[in-house]
C-alpha cells in the first residue's frame, strides 16, 4: 500500500460523505455518492482487496448511482428542510451516539491491524493460502471462501437479494390485466424522444457487457469476479437498454414473468445443488461428493465444478433482481414508462 495515495482517496471519501448528508439537492447527493462508492472501489484495490473494489464498482458505483437517481426521479428532488427540532430527530441523534459510542467501545477488543498473533493471521489465513489450491482447486482465495468454505452463508445472501427483489415487487407493483399489459408493451416507442447517436452505442456496448459478464461468472475461480458481479453487470446491460431505449423495449426482451422466473431459478440453482449433496450422502455444499455422478472428476474438481454451479446460478437471480427493482422503481411500478 501507498500511504500517501490512501490518505487522498481517503480525504476525499469523508468530504463525499459529509457532501452527500449535506446537500438539499437529492439528485447530486446520488451523483456525489456514486463517486463515493468509486473512491472506495479505487480504496478496496489499492489494499490488494480487487474482488471488493469489483464489487463495489458494479453495485455501488454503477447500478446503486442508477438506482438513486430513478427513485429521485419517481419522488422529488429537493429536501423539505425542518429547523424544529422534533423528539423524533433528538431520539435519533440520542440512537446514532449510543451506538457509536458502543462501536468504539468494542473496537478496542479488536486486534491491532495487521497483527500476526490475531486468530484469523495465525489460523485462518494460513490455512486458506496454503490449502485452497489443494483442496479446491481454485486459485482464487476470495471465491473458495466466498463459494465452498462458507458457502452457506453466501446462499442466504444470496436469498437476501432475492427477498429484496420481492419486496420491491410487493411495495411498488401495480397489478394490470394480461390484456392491459400486452397493449402496454407492444405500444413501443411513440412517445419517446429517441437519440439515434446514443441507441446506435448502446447497441454496441451491450453484447460485449454480456460476453465480458459471462467471463466474469465462469473466470471467478482464477482472477476477480464471480456470480454477483456478472450478475449485476448482466443486469446493468439490461439497465443501459432501458435508459438508452425505454421500458417497453426490454419487456419485449425479458418480460416480468421471465424475470421473476429466473430470480426463482438462480436461488433454486444454489439450494438444489446443496441438496443434491445431501442426497449423494455428504453435507449440505459438500461439492466433493459430486465427483459421484461427474465423470472423470476427482472429489478436489467437483469441489471446483460446485463452485461453478452456484456462482452461475447467484450470477442469473443477482441479474433477474436487479432489473425487477429498476424496472419497478423507475416506472414507479406500473411499467409504463421508465426514465
Amino acid at each position: 500500500m501507498i500511504w500517501q495515495l490512501d490518505l487522498i482517496i481517503l480525504t476525499l471519501i469523508i468530504l463525499c460523505a459529509f457532501a452527500t448528508i449535506s446537500v438539499q439537492d437529492l439528485l447530486s447527493a446520488a451523483i456525489i455518492f456514486g463517486a463515493y462508492s468509486f473512491l472506495m472501489c479505487l480504496l478496496w484495490t489499492e489494499m490488494g482487496s480487487v474482488d471488493v473494489g469489483f464489487t463495489e464498482a458494479a453495485v455501488g458505483a454503477g447500478v446503486g448511482t442508477v438506482f438513486c437517481i430513478a427513485a429521485v426521479f419517481q419522488t422529488t428532488r429537493k429536501v423539505k428542510v425542518d429547523h424544529q427540532m422534533n423528539p423524533s430527530k433528538f431520539i435519533g441523534l440520542l440512537a446514532a451516539s449510543f451506538i457509536g459510542i458502543v462501536l468504539l467501545i468494542a473496537q478496542g477488543d479488536f486486534p491491532a491491524w495487521a497483527d500476526p498473533d490475531s486468530p484469523a493471521s495465525r489460523y485462518l489465513s494460513p490455512h486458506f493460502i496454503t490449502n485452497t489450491i489443494a483442496e479446491t482447486s481454485v486459485p482464487n482465495i476470495v471465491t473458495s471462501v466466498l463459494a465452498d468454505y462458507r458457502g452457506f452463508d453466501t446462499m442466504f445472501e444470496t436469498a437476501v437479494i432475492f427477498a429484496a427483489g420481492v419486496a420491491v415487487f410487493a411495495i411498488l407493483r401495480r397489478g394490470r390485466g394480461k390484456e392491459e399489459n400486452d397493449q402496454a408493451v407492444a405500444a413501443g416507442t411513440e412517445d419517446v424522444n429517441q437519440d439515434l447517436i446514443i441507441q446506435w452505442i448502446c447497441r454496441q456496448l451491450v453484447p460485449f457487457m454480456q460476453l465480458f459478464a459471462l467471463y466474469v461468472v465462469a473466470h471467478g475461480h482464477h482472477s476477480p469476479g464471480g456470480g454477483f458481479q456478472g450478475g449485476v453487470i448482466l443486469g446493468a446491460s439490461f439497465i443501459l437498454l432501458q435508459l438508452t431505449y425505454d421500458l417497453k423495449t426490454v419487456l419485449q426482451r425479458m418480460s416480468e414473468r421471465w424475470n421473476v422466473l429466473l430470480g426463482n431459478l438462480g436461488v433454486f440453482i444454489y439450494a438444489g445443488i446443496g441438496l443434491l449433496c445431501l442426497v449423494l450422502g455428504a453435507n449440505f455444499l459438500d461439492y466433493s461428493v459430486l465427483s459421484k455422478i461427474l465423470p472423470a472428476t476427482s472429489p478436489i474438481m467437483a469441489r471446483s465444478h460446485g463452485m461453478l454451479g452456484i456462482e452461475i446460478g447467484v450470477a442469473i437471480a443477482v441479474m433477474a433482481i436487479m432489473i425487477g427493482i429498476y424496472t419497478n422503481l423507475s416506472s414507479h411500478g406500473d411499467h409504463e414508462q421508465g426514465l
